[in-house]
């Protein structure tokens, strides 16, 4: 296959300060925050906006709220890359950023190159990946795949007190005729995201590029357990109700069995939000709310992982004599990519001379969702310390331009070969 890099000058500075720039729309009180449908959100898309039209990209959103940059010939179906530019609170620069900057720079390499694709192209920046909305994110992408409603996008509130409705619209999204943002099958050719790996498998095998080859599903559920909030000086030991002991059993539960070999070696499992009453130092917690979510890239662990979870919730209850109930709020299913998209990304890292890293990825992604209706791809770069979610999450220059050489590589294979 001929390779184009002579052609196309990929600039990874003006990614980083594409990166540097939407990292300064953040809450000042907790950078790096750029929550779905704040304040700094809104503002950072209007920026964005301006960007993908400066690269000579038209730009329109979509009834869903997704911002959306396209060049090239009318086609029957597009080529699309992206990723979401909302972050989780105390979030970093990178995650999911990366992947919309990333787009950007081909679409600007391609323009100043002017080679001409056989596609139409279009850049994405999905929105509200991250889990403002809880239960209908990873929102955009979900729309696009037919995977929520108008119903269930009507009675949905943000966490600013306003109707996702509302907050859609004030997007330039149109709520009302949601319908009309999801794409039928066959209408996208193949999506690519760019991604920082989220983990340090990379980082230790010395590798700055990673091919994706499936996505670990996501399943969360809500517990709540009831006991009796007492003296916890006047209450003796065997005549307790406790809530918080009861949690204590299943946090480590949770451990317990993602640990063992009923999951896959990727299998993990995370108790990381929890709310105990009446959280006082001398008083017998009465009644904790917590998550429990698993994950694995494969299903039938996740499965048996939830039954025994909900097997063991009911034998603590009784045993303590607790009201205990659980809740599986989020359940998804995981995904194995293509192999003609994971043939692309390889034969780009090849012809690159990077050596070909298969991996799983670890955390959930906009790919995940547009994978079951459409041809989906995934790269990966190294992140030092494998660090995500947190202000310290940091990718070099080199490893960034290394990720948007091989995504502009590897939609230059998609492009010659797809109908």
């Amino acid at each position: 296959m001929q390779n184009f890099f002579s052609e196309i000058p990929i600039k990874a500075e003006r990614i980083q300060a594409d990166i540097e720039a939407i990292s300064r729309f953040t809450d000042p009180d907790v950078p790096f925050t750029r929550r779905a449908f704040s304040p700094q959100y809104l503002e950072s898309r209007a920026w964005l906006a301006m960007q993908f039209k400066n690269a000579g990209l038209s730009v329109k959103v979509d009834a869903a709220g997704n911002l959306i940059g396209q060049m090239g010939p009318e086609s029957k179906s597009v080529l699309m890359m992206g990723s979401h530019t909302d972050t989780v609170q105390g979030g970093g620069r990178f995650d999911g950023i990366l992947g919309v900057m990333a787009a950007l720079e081909v679409a600007r390499a391609l323009n100043e190159s002017s080679i001409e694709l056989n596609h139409s192209l279009e850049i994405v920046d999905f929105v509200c990946e991250e889990p403002t909305i809880v239960n209908l994110s990873p929102l955009g992408s979900r729309i696009m795949a037919g995977d929520v409603t108008i119903t269930e996008v009507s009675k949905a509130i943000t966490p600013f007190g306003q109707s996702l409705s509302d907050a859609i619209a004030d997007l330039g999204g149109n709520p009302s005729q949601l319908n009309t943002a999801v794409r039928e099958p066959g209408s996208i050719a193949g999506y690519l995201e760019l991604h920082i790996e989220q983990a340090p498998v990379l980082e230790r095998e010395s590798l700055s590029v990673g091919v994706v080859t499936a996505i670990a599903a996501p399943c969360r559920a809500k517990v709540s357990i009831k006991g009796s909030a007492d003296h916890a000086g006047a209450t003796m030991m065997n005549e307790r109700k406790d809530a918080l002991a009861a949690a204590a059993e299943l946090i480590l539960l949770v451990e317990k069995i993602t640990t063992s070999p009923l999951m896959s070696p990727d299998g993990v499992g995370t108790v990381g939000w929890l709310e105990n009453f009446p959280n006082m130092a001398n008083v017998i917690p009465g009644e904790v709310n917590l998550t429990v979510e698993i994950r694995s890239t494969q299903a039938a662990p996740l499965v048996e992982a939830m039954n025994e979870i909900d097997q063991a919730l009911d034998e603590i209850s009784e045993r303590r004599g607790l009201e205990v109930e659980i809740e599986w709020q989020h359940v998804e299913t995981p995904v194995t990519l293509p192999l003609q998209m994971q043939e692309a990304v390889s034969q780009a890292c090849t012809s690159l001379g990077f050596p070909v890293k298969k991996m799983p990825s670890r955390a959930s992604h906009d790919a995940a969702r547009l994978a079951p209706i459409f041809p989906a791809g995934m790269i990966f770069i190294r992140c030092k310390e494998g660090r995500s979610h947190a202000s310290e999450e940091w990718a070099s220059l080199e490893d960034i331009a290394d990720g948007a050489r091989v995504l502009a590589q590897s939609l230059l294979n998609l492009d010659s070969k797809a109908t």
